[in-house]
């Protein structure tokens, strides 16, 4: 394909995207009451919420559509992305399209359920109560969706670490014995993170935080060491396909 072709492909896809993105929205904006009121329960039921500005209430809005927008809409971006790339590659490797978009669809998700039903419980009466009673809440709407849904996007970023490490393998660009190497510092790392976002003296709550993190990190070691061996039987298949399906 010449580069001009490449480019209609990528606009092509890029508009199917955002299509899809602006109907998950769409969607997410129809319930975004329900979507709210499940967003609030972390909170203790005495803290009430307020907004502050004309337009607050409207941007928490488009927060939460364009958020969960974004997570009905990843399946089709996923397989957009995918489609992209497939020509370019072997046909044995071109067999792992769905399991790709599925495991990555499901691990996402997987890290939004973790932050909002481990993490958040934990964190947010601990952040609230730092000074006990000398101070009364009074939270702004706007700045409480903002910082739930970065945490939940965090965490859900997070735990696409093996998706992320498969991907690479595959394209060459990482190995396993780098990992394997810096385990100690990803560990340390680990812990390091897991403190901050549950700053307690509790080692409970510290390993509920760091276990899981560990443990994404040790998957991805084995993924990537897997892609690495079936990638010597991948590179014998004949050339990848130069045109689009």
């Amino acid at each position: 394909m010449t580069l001009i072709e490449h480019f209609e492909e990528l606009r092509k896809r890029l508009f199917i995207a955002v299509c899809a993105w602006v109907v998950g929205s769409g969607v997410s904006f129809a319930f975004r009451f329900t979507i709210l009121e499940w967003l609030r329960e972390p909170l203790p039921p005495t803290m009430t919420l307020s907004f502050f500005a004309v337009l607050e209430p409207f941007t928490v809005s488009m927060q939460i559509s364009t958020f969960f927008g974004l997570v009905l809409a990843a399946p089709v971006i996923l397989g957009q992305v995918w489609g992209f790339i497939a020509p370019g590659l072997y046909r044995e490797e071109r067999r792992y399209a769905v399991p790709f978009i599925l495991f990555a669809v499901t691990a996402f998700a997987a890290g939004v359920a973790f932050a909002y039903y481990a993490v958040l419980p934990v964190t947010i009466p601990i952040l609230l109560g730092f000074l006990g009673d000398e101070a009364q809440g009074l939270l702004s709407i706007g700045r409480y969706i903002s910082t739930l849904l970065m945490l939940m996007g965090v965490f859900g970023l997070m735990f696409e670490m093996p998706v992320l490490g498969f991907l690479f393998a595959r394209i060459g660009l990482l190995r396993s014995e780098p990992l394997v190497k810096n385990r100690r510092w990803a560990i340390v790392i680990g812990v390091v993170g897991a403190a901050v976002l549950t700053p307690t003296g509790d080692p409970f709550n510290l390993a509920l935080v760091a276990a899981p993190l560990l443990v994404l990190f040790e998957v991805t070691i084995v993924v990537v060491r897997l892609s690495q061996r079936r990638l010597g039987y991948v590179r014998e298949d004949p050339e990848p396909s130069s045109s689009y399906r």
